[in-house]
């Protein structure tokens, strides 16, 4: 078995780019519909909208977002994933880094003040909120900072409690010569704590060089059946429920939240 470096794979930004920026155009065009057939007022039809982006990454989404004319604010804690992200706007026209904004900041206890029309957590990092209080206080931020019928969009993966085996996924990305494989691993729940912990392998090679270069990151984050996400919704009454969706992200597909599929889009908006 081949030795991988413990360490935090969030200090690799471009490693992450690699894995995930491909999913940027449809998770953007996603993000795009919601405006469309739920938002209300000037951004439901098509105006462009003002958006905020908890935990953004390397902002992947913020830029693709901004490119569209949207102006598009983002936070996240780490400072790895800060500076790439505002590297990477350096590269785009003035037009677009205008419309951008990157900073540092913790999702139970951010400081910006919006207005915003629409706010989103995609990929399951509402989990890394690891207590209830810090859940709730991140969707109270949020509303406060939502205009009215502003939308709240948060993708995660559902724990099915009864499961005993360990669940894998891997993706696959390249660039410039570099090629990714992420390999997830899903340890079972602990009913009681609320918690699983996961573990990620990052395969990583580079044209022209010798060697693979092996990194591993150990975390946890907290669970949430369909039940127990609605509890926690139902304690922000400010934000509604008024959609679901899976991570296919389309538009034209609604779901019930319930726990016939781990994966689900749900849709807040604010009262």
């Amino acid at each position: 078995m081949p030795d991988f470096t413990q360490t935090d794979w969030y200090r690799f930004p471009l490693y992450y780019d690699t894995v995930y920026n491909g999913d940027t155009p449809t998770e953007a065009d996603f993000l795009e519909a919601v405006l469309a057939h739920h938002g209300r007022g000037a951004v439901a039809r098509g105006k462009p909208a003002r958006i905020l982006e908890p935990a953004c990454g390397t902002g992947r989404l913020l830029i693709e977002l901004a490119r569209r004319g949207h102006r598009a604010v983002g936070f996240d804690l780490s400072p790895e994933m800060v500076a790439y992200g505002r590297h990477r706007a350096k590269a785009e026209p003035v037009a677009v880094r205008r419309r951008l904004r990157i900073v540092e900041d913790r999702m139970e206890a951010f400081r910006l003040r919006g207005p915003f029309d629409l706010s989103f957590c995609l990929l399951s990092t509402f989990k890394y909120l690891l207590t209830e209080e810090h859940a709730h206080a991140h969707l109270e931020r949020v509303a406060r900072v939502l205009v009215r019928g502003g939308l709240c969009v948060i993708g995660i993966h559902l724990t099915p409690y009864g499961r005993r085996s360990t669940d894998r996924e891997v993706w696959h990305g390249a660039a410039d010569g570099l090629r990714v494989r992420s390999e997830v691993i899903t340890r079972p729940a602990d009913r009681v704590t609320r918690l699983e912990s996961l573990r990620n392998r990052l395969t990583v090679r580079r044209r022209g060089v010798r060697g693979v270069e092996r990194l591993e990151t150990n975390w946890p984050v907290r669970t949430y059946d369909a039940a127990e996400f609605e509890a926690l919704l139902a304690r922000s009454p400010a934000l509604e429920p008024i959609a679901c969706y899976d991570f296919s992200h389309d538009i034209d597909a609604p779901r019930a939240l319930d726990d016939s599929q781990e994966d689900v889009v749900v849709v807040l908006r604010k009262r």
